[in-house]
């Protein structure tokens, strides 16, 4: 898993109209990018690319790894909305049925949050990427052949305080399995399908360990004392399944109108809970992270666009991406257990991203200026979907001046009049006359800096705006 990681760290990056993204598939069917079977991009829920490698197609269920923490971590938030569960209550109120812990073995674990396992900040001493996974030695296989992995991971001795290191573990998501079953009354399975996946038609989820032999062929009787299906991993979706998951969380946890999750909880899983200050593995402070069982990085395009980007990450590469600045999602399955070459990133890199340009919406309404000049602003309103109006004002050696900017917007760009207002004074009933000074092109470089192109009689140039309030992460901030 950390190589899968460091990987994406070093291939990655950028809202879009429909695109056909020339060559992608050519480029996946040469193999050069690992062994994709399946890629779908949209924007905003609009599917832009589908397509489907190596036997594979749109019924084929692929087994995601440790996405299903993310999926995990969307069922907790469920909870954690309907009331029944908090981020602050500590293992022993879950466990205390099935373990003594107040005993010795069990006793350092009694107080781990249900955040500090999200946030994979338990303190137990647990290293499963020194490893691979396939090696009997790997703690993930020692949870699986315990006969209860709950049991193996709640007795392993404590590394650190609990909420102060980042420690990575699978068995240690698995815990919200028995959480849900405790604050629900229901398995895990029956809660997952009747709150999250039904609400987002899903129906073909499906739970199974890695098997050589593929899909029937793996454990489907896990080893906890519940028998419920594990929230660390084993879970089989379709692609498509992948995509929709991400556009909830990218629609701030809103699916045809219905509210899943709390716009709040996303916010709390897509933030550096996890970070350079408390893991060793996490190398960058303001690039990388972990929240919710959610990864965090920020990515930078082939054309210096820097974005935003959250994922759910599986083992031999499986993804769903939410560039939310950008109301992007992708979804791809692979079968690369032992590839470390280039792969997504490098594609969405060459062909993806650079097809991709912000569309102009109410998200860049707020307070802009120029950091080349001073004593003078601008203020932005995005009216509706095509319409934007602007203040211009300048204090330099020409005086005081004052424009209004007017103008309709097409994609990521606004053509803009620009009507000079003069007289009047302030409190005082004197005339206003307006002319006009000329005109303008705004167009949308990233979420914090666009580019304003002027053509009057007086001067033309281009001057560099910067973004002084508001951001994009509309899932952040997105309402009811």
């Amino acid at each position: 898993m950390r190589s899968i990681v460091l990987t994406l760290l070093l291939l990655l990056s950028a809202n879009v109209t429909s695109q056909e993204f020339d060559g992608l598939s050519m480029a996946v069917e040469s193999g050069d990018y690992g062994e994709i079977k399946s890629l779908l991009v949209s924007q905003h829920g609009e599917l832009l690319y589908e397509d489907y490698f190596l036997g594979t197609d749109d019924n084929t269920l692929h087994q995601v790894f440790s996405v299903t923490k993310s999926i995990g971590s969307a069922l907790i938030g469920i909870a954690n909305r309907q009331g029944k569960i908090a981020e602050s209550d500590p293992l022993g109120h879950f466990f205390s049925e099935l373990y003594p812990m107040n005993t010795d073995l069990f006793r350092a674990k009694r107080s781990i949050t249900v955040a500090q396992v999200l946030q994979q900040r338990h303190g137990v001493m647990w290293d499963e990427w020194t490893l691979p996974y396939f090696n009997p030695a790997n703690p993930v296989n020692q949870a699986e052949n315990s006969g209860d992995w709950y049991q193996y991971f709640l007795t392993r001795p404590m590394e650190f305080i609990p909420g102060t290191e980042f420690a990575y573990s699978t068995i240690n998501s698995t815990l919200m399995s028995r959480m849900i079953r405790v604050v629900s009354g229901q398995s895990t399975r029956d809660f997952a399908n009747q709150q999250l996946f039904s609400p987002l038609g899903i129906n073909s989820a499906h739970w199974e360990l890695y098997s050589n032999g593929g899909l029937g062929q793996g454990q489907t009787v896990f080893p906890n004392p519940d028998g419920d299906v594990p929230l660390g991993y084993g879970l089989w979706l379709r692609t498509q399944d992948m995509l929709v998951f991400g556009e909830l969380y990218l629609n701030g946890g809103i699916h045809n109108g219905q509210r899943i999750l709390d716009r709040e909880w996303i916010g709390k899983s897509w933030q550096r809970h996890s970070n350079q200050q408390n893991s060793q593995v996490i190398k960058d402070f303001d690039i990388e992270g972990y929240g919710y069982q959610w990864w965090i990085e920020k990515i930078t395009d082939n054309r210096g666009r820097q974005f935003n980007m959250y994922y759910a990450n599986g083992f031999a590469r499986q993804f769903i991406i939410v560039i939310p600045e950008l109301g992007l999602v992708i979804a791809s399955n692979a079968d690369d257990y032992v590839y470390a070459g280039q792969g997504i990133g490098t594609l969405m890199r060459e062909f993806i991203l650079p097809e991709i340009e912000f569309e102009f919406d109410q998200r860049f309404t707020g307070a802009w200026y120029n950091p080349m000049t001073v004593g003078q602003g601008f203020s932005l309103e995005v009216i509706d979907e095509d319409r934007v109006i602007g203040f211009w004002y300048t204090y330099g050696d020409n005086g005081k001046r004052w424009f209004v900017l007017n103008g309709t917007i097409n994609s990521n760009q606004a053509e803009l009049s620009i009507i000079r207002t003069e007289g009047g004074r302030f409190l005082q009933n004197d005339p206003v006359t307006e002319s006009e000074w000329g005109t303008a092109l705004l167009t949308i470089q990233d979420c914090y800096n666009m580019t304003l192109d002027i053509n009057s009689d007086e001067v033309e140039t281009s001057i560099p705006l910067t973004r002084i309030t508001g951001d994009c992460d509309g899932a952040l901030t997105a309402g009811d």
